[in-house]
């Protein structure tokens, strides 16, 4: 964790607004256990700028706030299932549709559960933060405005026109 500029895996927030906005989050709303994380760093030139810890909270309420709202900080909320069918509900539980993550060693499990999933990407035993830039599709949902990525979304920005010549 650390500036940008130094090349760290984690950078700060926004703003200091964002970093109120994921602490009093955690404060109002958690269920569950927070197993790491929560606040803010207290560390020597991190404690100045708008960071917030990586913070993972256990057996969090499908129903509550931070499980059903995009938090946009370092904030992990898990859930436990006991088959497919439940997996597919927690994972569609939610207004929003950006991305999801199957770990499986199952392939044909993966493309079942990947099928069911309504969300613009669906990674499989990996994750990315938003994906590349050159993947096509955004989110669904309410994850779904300004969704397009990639090529496809220039053409919402051309106008494509043709100019005939007949040269003789």
């Amino acid at each position: 964790m650390g500036p940008g500029m130094e090349d760290k895996d984690l950078g700060p927030l926004i703003s200091r607004k964002q970093q109120h906005r994921v602490q009093s989050m955690l404060a109002e709303n958690v269920k569950g256990e927070i197993l790491c994380g929560g606040r803010a760093p207290e560390e020597q030139g991190l404690a100045e700028g708008a960071y917030f810890l990586p913070t993972l909270i256990d057996a969090v309420d499908p129903a509550s706030a931070i499980a059903q709202e995009e938090i946009f900080g370092p904030v992990l909320t898990v859930n436990s299932f006991v088959d497919e069918d439940e997996a597919i509900g927690l994972a569609n539980g939610t207004q929003y549709g950006l991305l999801a993550a199957v770990w499986t060693a199952d392939i044909a499990r993966a493309h079942r559960l990947a099928a069911e999933i309504r969300a613009g990407q669906v990674y499989v035993n990996t994750y990315g933060a938003g994906g590349g830039v050159e993947l096509p599709s955004g989110g669904f949902k309410k994850s779904g405005y300004g969704r397009e990525k990639g090529y496809e979304a220039l053409d919402t920005f051309t106008a494509t026109k043709t100019v005939v010549v007949r040269l003789d």
